[in-house]
């Protein structure tokens, strides 16, 4: 069979130029082992949780602040019954123990272990490494407190976080104690309590976590890597066949293959099923070597393996296509080289437009709505769904697509084919 005959012929080519093997099959293995080693913790959200050991250094004395208080607000013009009310709201709100209520707290005492210190005790422990850090109250911290919000008053009292070096814990800490005081100035703010009887209320916390909505896997950066890397170099897989084309158009080996009177689309059906195959195997080693090193998809049935071969010939489809209309480009351009750039150029433009290099979503809308038309892109809408539901329902849309965007590179390729006497 004349077409067996040109299929049998790009492999041995392929298979030959050893460059092109390490290029296809073991360069993006590398590059996709090296990105999770790099990126391994950063995005993990299953990792070690934060344990942070701080000291509480309480300089303030409440009762003090609160006699201090309450002299200052029996010297103000206000009428008795005003005053007498600000005095109430002020003893339900005591500052020391909201801010004593918050680390003694169930959910953040799982992951911070707190201890009152005084400050020269608290900082030879945080020097020799026995804390994180240690949070001060300062003096007049509750008289301030109460200045500013019962009467307005402008106050530089504050807590202070001290620490020998920055880190993730005393970053934590951080975010803990800003949040918190900006809670509270929200909650002043949005009660409009002036000393009208609005009454004062500790604030309620929002729950932190993760919401993980059942049915729904999550998506990985490991899986995105995989996903990404692979799906790029079986593009230049077309790239790399459509190219040996140039090469026997120089050589001579085309026009020879006409003489003998091979039909052309013969020709061009086997780069096409040619690149298919190659494609195919490439994903595929890359998936199943990724799989066994890194377990980039756990615990999935069999279920999600069918459906995964069947995105990745879907793709590798689509890049046969792409391989067609490649090898027209190529036999049209006179120049190797000019060929080489042009299909080069269509490939690191896909890659862009499709969630190669970086993820879609940090694309303008406008050229994320054109990267889900590229094959990379559908391939990559399909994968994500399919590892988040695996639902077959929802690959019937993308691999239709996947099938529309081969039949066109095919026609366009087999419309531009040279025809005898034209190379």
């Amino acid at each position: 069979m004349v077409l067996g005959s040109f299929f049998k012929k790009d492999i041995l080519v392929f298979w030959r130029d050893r460059k092109e093997i390490l290029m296809s099959l073991l360069l993006p293995i590398v590059i996709i082992f090296i990105l999770n080693l790099a990126f391994s913790g950063i995005f993990d959200d299953d990792g070690e949780p934060v344990k942070i050991d701080i000291a509480i250094v309480q300089e303030d004395d409440p009762s003090a602040g609160m006699e201090q208080f309450e002299n200052t607000v029996g010297q103000t013009d206000r009428p008795p019954a005003e005053q007498a009310v600000i005095l109430e709201e002020a003893e339900s709100l005591a500052p020391v123990s909201m801010i004593q209520n918050l680390f003694n707290a169930p959910d953040v005492k799982e992951w911070i272990t707190t201890q009152e210190l005084s400050e020269k005790e608290a900082k030879e422990k945080v020097k020799n490494g026995e804390i994180d850090s240690y949070v001060k109250i300062p003096k007049g911290f509750t008289y301030d407190v109460l200045s500013r919000v019962m009467l307005g008053t402008e106050t530089e009292k504050t807590i202070t976080i001290q620490a020998e070096e920055h880190s993730r814990e005393v970053g934590a800490l951080q975010d803990i104690v800003h949040n918190f005081i900006q809670s509270l100035n929200m909650q002043f703010a949005l009660s409009g309590n002036t000393g009208q009887g609005s009454g004062v209320t500790e604030p309620k916390w929002p729950q932190g976590g993760r919401e993980v909505v059942e049915g729904v896997e999550t998506y990985t950066i490991s899986q995105y890597f995989t996903i990404a890397i692979s799906t790029l170099f079986a593009l230049f897989i077309s790239q790399t066949v459509a190219i040996k084309t140039a090469t026997e158009k120089r050589e001579r080996v085309f026009n020879r293959i006409i003489l003998t009177g091979s039909r052309p689309m013969d020709y061009l059906m086997g780069k096409t099923l040619a690149t298919f195959c190659l494609t195919w195997s490439q994903m595929m080693i890359t998936f199943t070597f990724i799989q066994l090193a890194l377990d980039v998809f756990p615990d999935r049935s069999l279920e999600f393996w069918i459906g995964l071969i069947i995105i990745i010939s879907a793709f590798a489809l689509t890049v046969s296509g792409l391989g067609a209309l490649f090898t027209s480009i190529s036999l049209s351009i006179q120049d190797t080289n000019a060929a080489s750039g042009v299909l080069t150029m269509i490939i690191m433009l896909l890659g862009a437009l499709g969630g190669n290099f970086f993820p879609m979503e940090g694309l303008p809308v406008f050229m994320q709505r054109i990267g889900e038309w590229t094959p990379n892109g559908l391939t990559q809408t399909a994968l994500i769904e399919w590892i988040q539901f695996s639902s077959f329902r929802d690959l019937i849309e993308p691999l239709m697509l996947m099938l529309l965007f081969f039949i066109i590179c095919l026609v366009i390729g087999i419309s531009s084919f040279p025809r005898r006497g034209r190379i």
